[in-house]
């Protein structure tokens, strides 16, 4: 069955635990994952629950199609009310864990509160208990992850926070298994200002699809295109990475904080080949994951290659590779650090401060620098502080504070892709690619199903708000569904009509690609709701929507917001000013702000 119905409430006022039925309208209307959880936001939190409150909750969920015989299904999306930013914010993890979480019987978290000193919780096939953790503190995500592991057994799942999540550090990262970040960042300190520093979870009860024959038989034809696909083939080897080359080629990487248009010196896509293996998600056929066998270090992702890359100017592999594993093992989001090291050589170069030596490219500075960031000590007590409250305290940085909605940039620059500039400035969580994943401006070739009228290549403007809601809709429905955006949209391995049909086989309900691209539609419109009561605006900061690169292939080109958001709007079937209308709620079944909650089930 695709619903279990059922959620765990962990209440660390009281250290206890407790579960209650996911109300059916919810279920119905936003499905699982990503569409659960900012449901749950939308209808049951108060809108003036303050960030740091232990009433500000964190929740958790798994996909419909979690802990179920499909392949690339087991991850999971976190959400609460971020402190980086003030406003929402999902991180998406993939793995296992939220597989072991459905197979467990449960269908999300909601964790509230605040323990008086750390603890961590067990969740063993329904039944879940919570643990002193002070026995975890000063080790790192690796290591907790091992050591719950032997504690609670090697078919455990564990996430957990590392010693930046103990730091209360802003950009703290959730990390799942050891191995799989939950990016972007904020969940992170809101789960330690909780103290609550992981949750292990253990499932061994298989969900069965509602018509199993035609849910595995769907599978087949995106298996089979995985196999033949040079997409898949590329993503399959190099993973997000594969994509700096391409984004090069357009002028999307550039150097020193945005100020060069392209680095001096940075490492290509070919440079993270050698002998690796794969750290692919259970079954997945096309595992794009990989560490390097040699060391048994992660290999890089477009985010910290690009951030430490091009923003900070780290110019070898080996470089990146350890600033990287850095991250992870102390649980700290790459493009958040790399922004903040970047943001602060700007600050040093333009003499706002005297007070750091931090130089461009300086690889024991920023090595250093990101172990710093990680006690609090030294630089690393300003750097700990993030983007945008660093940009508060440096007069006139703000220009160039690589921010969009006080969310750190994604780092592929967004003057050189018009699509890509105008989700940046509308994504409800602020300025990172995750929420829609239009990574298509960047290929040569898209996927036929995407193809139009309109020339997809970056600098086009006319059908990048068409193509970015195709995106949004799309994405929104992957999550709720719980199938890996990383297959499904990086790598373009699977149609909308395909997820349909393996939802409805899941389900036992026929759901056609139009009934998905709605429940897409209402996810996006209930976080374009939350972000409007917390205080989103459509903008970039100043050097990305108003600042044109001088040379190199994106030169002279700016976003153009504005023609650009007057139909995003009308497609949205939002006013002029970007609100959704009484009309459009209606249709799409939502209750109208000043009305919630509503459910009372």
């Amino acid at each position: 069955m695709a619903f279990i119905g059922r959620a765990l409430r962990i209440n660390l006022d009281t250290a206890s635990t407790s579960t209650f039925d996911i109300p059916s309208p919810i279920r119905e209307l936003y499905l699982g994952g990503r569409g659960l959880t900012a449901g749950l936001m939308y209808h049951f939190v108060p809108p003036d629950t303050a960030v740091r409150s232990p009433d500000n909750p964190l929740l958790l969920a798994p996909g419909v199609l979690a802990g179920t015989p499909a392949y690339a299904t087991g991850g999971f999306v976190a959400t609460t009310r971020s402190p980086i930013t003030g406003n929402l914010i999902h991180s998406w993890a993939v793995g296992d864990w939220g597989a072991a979480l459905k197979r467990a019987g449960f269908d999300a978290i909601w964790v509230v509160g605040q323990a008086t000193a750390w603890l961590y919780a067990v969740i063993d096939n329904g039944q879940a208990e919570l643990y002193p953790a002070n026995h975890l503190n000063g080790l790192d995500t690796q290591q907790i992850n091992d050591a719950l592991m032997a504690e609670h057994g090697a078919d455990a799942r564990v996430l957990t926070l590392g010693q930046a999540g103990e730091k209360m550090l802003p950009y703290a990262a959730l990390v799942a298994e050891g191995r799989y970040m939950a990016e972007p960042a904020g969940t992170g300190m809101v789960m330690a200002l909780k103290r609550l520093k992981a949750i292990v979870v253990r499932g061994t009860r298989m969900v069965k699809p509602a018509d199993t024959a035609t849910f595995l038989s769907a599978f087949k034809p995106i298996t089979e295109r995985i196999g033949r696909d040079p997409l898949a083939a590329a993503i399959r080897d190099y993973g997000s990475s594969y994509y700096v080359d391409l984004a090069a080629h357009h002028g999307a990487i550039t150097g020193r904080n945005g100020q060069d248009p392209e680095p001096s010196v940075m490492p290509t896509t070919g440079d993270y080949a050698g002998e690796i293996y794969d750290r692919g998600c259970p079954r997945c056929p096309l595992p794009c994951y990989h560490d390097f066998a040699t060391t048994n270090q992660p290999r890089p992702e477009l985010e910290a290659i690009v951030s430490f890359g091009a923003r900070c100017g780290l110019q070898t592999p080996a470089a990146i590779i350890e600033a990287n594993q850095r991250c992870l093992r102390y649980g700290l989001d790459p493009n958040a650090t790399a922004n903040a090291i970047g943001f602060l050589m700007e600050c040093r170069q333009r003499e706002l401060t005297r007070q750091y030596d931090l130089q461009w490219g300086d690889e024991a500075a920023i090595l250093a620098a990101i172990d710093a960031i990680a006690t609090k000590q030294g630089i690393g007590g300003l750097l700990s502080l993030g983007v945008y409250e660093m940009s508060q305290v440096f007069y006139g940085s703000e220009q160039f504070a690589p921010l969009a909605n006080n969310l750190p940039l994604s780092p592929l620059d967004p003057r050189a892709a018009q699509g890509w500039a105008l989700h940046l400035a509308t994504s409800p969580i602020g300025g990172d690619a995750r929420g829609a994943m239009p990574w298509y401006e960047w290929l040569d070739t898209i996927p036929q199903w995407l193809k139009g009228s309109d020339d997809h290549q970056p600098s086009v403007v006319n059908g990048k708000p068409e193509r970015l809601i195709w995106h949004e809709r799309f994405v929104a429905g992957l999550d709720s569904a719980g199938v890996c955006r990383r297959l499904a949209s990086l790598a373009y391995q699977m149609t909308p009509k395909e997820l349909a049909t393996i939802l409805s086989a899941d389900i036992g309900k026929q759901v056609s690609a139009t009934d998905l691209a709605k429940v897409g539609e209402r996810i996006i419109t209930v976080e374009r709701l939350l972000a409007l009561q917390w205080g989103h605006h459509d903008e970039l900061s100043a050097r990305w929507q108003q600042q044109a690169l001088t040379d190199g292939v994106a030169a002279n080109q700016i976003p153009t917001l504005d023609t650009l958001l007057t139909k995003y709007y009308a497609l949205h079937g939002w006013d002029s000013d970007g609100i959704p209308t009484n009309a459009r709620l209606a249709e799409l079944s939502i209750p109208e702000p000043d009305t919630r909650p509503w459910v009372t089930e």
